[in-house]
């Protein structure tokens, strides 16, 4: 599926005229699966818009190994921070499928920001639902261990209510463990006991969670709903 720039919540509630107009600044391309989106430490100048496909975004360590921070699934917009503060990009993205991106001028969104309070409050409030989810994950990460960590990994995902109890694994186990401060030994070692509890299903790139309230009690969450 292939989404617009409607469907960023920041651009949600923007009416017909102002959506035409970014639309119109915007440069839209594709890009082949393994296509270099944006790098480290390089100049935001551009909203980078994600229409389609999936993108890993990841650092490399000090030895030169890369770290997957995260996948992202369309449609996100990548970097806003960076972007308001004149900043760099925090991470190297990489399209994991074939993609479709907007680039929106970094001058244009300035712009809106600052014609549109609706459009800035938005903003805001995707940017303190990232700083929660960073302080949890690091909170998680200093006093919680693995098994509980993808438990609660896997049951938010069941939450979003997007894939009903099948949750992919686009970057595999390692990526999972990248995403909740793990090593890919330990987070297999964590799936295969939820498995053989009967909690989930391992199958090739995906986790079918098969008992979700099962899996909130090891988490300490509220059981996802199932007719979400």
């Amino acid at each position: 599926m292939t989404y617009t720039l409607a469907d960023l919540p920041m651009f949600g509630g923007l009416d017909d005229g102002r959506l035409g107009g970014l639309a119109a600044l915007s440069r839209r391309r594709r890009y082949p699966a393994g296509q270099v989106l944006c790098t480290e430490g390089d100049p935001a100048e551009q909203l980078i818009v994600l229409l389609d496909g999936r993108v890993r975004a990841g650092r490399v360590s000090a030895e030169g190994k890369e770290v997957v921070l995260a996948v992202e699934e369309a449609p996100v917009a990548f970097d806003k921070t960076a972007l308001l503060v004149d900043g760099p990009h925090r991470a190297t993205r990489t399209a994991m499928t074939a993609v479709e991106v907007a680039y929106l001028p970094r001058s244009a969104v300035l712009e809106l920001l600052a014609a549109e309070p609706s459009v800035a409050a938005r903003l805001l409030r995707t940017l303190a639902a990232a700083v929660r989810d960073l302080d949890e994950r690091l909170t998680d990460a200093a006093v919680r261990d693995v098994p509980s960590r993808v438990a609660t990994w896997l049951v938010r995902r069941c939450a979003t209510g997007r894939h009903q109890g099948r949750v992919p694994l686009h970057a595999g186990q390692a990526g999972l463990g990248a995403e909740i401060g793990a090593t890919r030994v330990s987070v297999n070692r964590a799936l295969r006991g939820f498995e053989r509890r009967g909690m989930i299903e391992i199958r090739a790139g995906e986790v079918v969670v098969l008992d979700p309230r099962a899996l909130a009690r090891l988490a300490a969450l509220p059981a996802p709903d199932p007719a979400s």
